[in-house]
């Protein structure tokens, strides 16, 4: 009888640590609407810079929704099979394609991510090296705009025509 308890104890308990556990074990997914904001590393006080928003595509684009033009690519590392990891790195370009953006940011939870942001021009003129931080605010709206590329796999067929992203 004493074994038989502790059996039933034993499995309840493994029963609500692995229910406990599919909490913590919430996939990190990108997609949908952030504000970022970033704070100027190279310059004195570490300024903050101006608040945009930008829209995650399923597909690995982005766009932003404020900044007219500014668009690119992001990869999260551990995205295929063995689930979504914690680092989202974006590219991007804007001002005719002669403004770059390279980030590197982490999800602190699912509706945060930090991490450092580079910022310049093609000809160095403009250079920052910066820490950002992105909000979720929700889902994009409405398709991208035009010329924006909604995929970087040739197997999705998400096209600038489909329904919003959620």
């Amino acid at each position: 009888m004493y074994a038989s308890r502790t059996l039933r104890i034993l499995t309840f308990a493994a029963a609500a640590l692995l229910a406990g556990g599919q909490a913590f074990a919430q996939v990190n997914n990108p997609v949908g609407l952030w504000t970022i904001q970033g704070w100027t590393d190279n310059a004195p006080g570490m300024p903050a810079g101006g608040v945009q928003n930008i829209c995650f595509l399923a597909g690995g684009t982005w766009f932003s929704t404020t900044f007219p033009g500014w668009t690119g690519l992001w990869f999260q590392k551990g995205a295929a099979a063995a689930g979504n990891g914690d680092r989202v790195r974006m590219l991007g370009n804007y001002a005719n394609n002669v403004g770059n953006d390279s980030l590197e940011i982490d999800f602190v939870n699912g509706n945060l991510m930090t991490g450092p942001w580079t910022e310049w021009r093609d000809n160095f003129v403009f250079v920052a090296w910066a820490r950002s931080s992105l909000t979720r605010i929700g889902n994009c709206a409405g398709p991208p705009p035009n010329g924006v590329i909604t995929s970087t796999d040739p197997s999705d067929t998400v096209s600038a025509s489909d329904p919003p992203t959620t």
